[in-house]
């Protein structure tokens, strides 16, 4: 179903945002972008920015930023340590959320880093609905064994099923029944 921005049953051609920088970026060939491609060993890493055109690699801060984003940057506590902007942060997620600690983190793969740390022991099973690289490197690296519990039309390009992140959840019950669900970081964790 399309969002309906400016009135019931209408659909917008245009934004409701005006985007207030731009960036040039190169647009390249078929040819071109299949020798970069070859160039990195088809390894998305190691292209260089300047030669993708449409980076569907990560959504992590590659867009515009809003008038209140740019405005909170300028009015940002640049402090070492002690920064009022973190008791800001520590405040809020404790009223939204509830948590007693709060640990922020530069991106994402630090944040998953950490709760991979925590949460994981080796021989555990972490289920998942495709990954992220970083993740189940993460996850590895913990100890944990990634298990893709995908649904099929998920590893298929020509399929067009409307959501390809659904969790199978046949694979799901038959890893339980294989492991066992104390393997689970999640479900030992919650018993805590």
């Amino acid at each position: 179903m399309n969002p309906q921005w400016p009135g019931e049953g209408r659909r917008s051609w245009a934004e409701p945002f005006r985007i207030k920088v731009v960036e040039p970026v190169k647009m390249t060939t078929r040819e071109e972008r299949e020798a970069f491609i070859r160039e990195a060993g088809y390894n998305t890493f190691l292209l260089r920015s300047e030669d993708v055109y449409i980076d569907l690699l990560t959504d992590s801060g590659t867009s515009a930023m809003s008038d209140y984003q740019w405005a909170g940057l300028m009015l940002g506590d640049e402090a070492y340590a002690g920064s009022k902007n973190f008791y800001h942060l520590e405040a809020a997620i404790r009223d939204h959320y509830g948590y007693r600690h709060v640990i922020p983190t530069h991106q994402g793969r630090g944040a998953e880093h950490l709760i991979s740390r925590i949460l994981i022991k080796p021989g555990d099973s972490v289920p998942g609905n495709m990954y992220f690289t970083t993740t189940r490197l993460h996850q590895e690296l913990a100890g944990g064994t990634f298990v893709d519990v995908i649904i099929d039309e998920a590893h298929d390009p020509s399929s067009l099923h409307p959501f390809k992140g659904n969790v199978d959840l046949g694979k799901l019950e038959a890893l339980v029944r294989k492991v066992g669900r104390t393997t689970f970081p999640t479900c030992r964790w919650r018993r805590r």
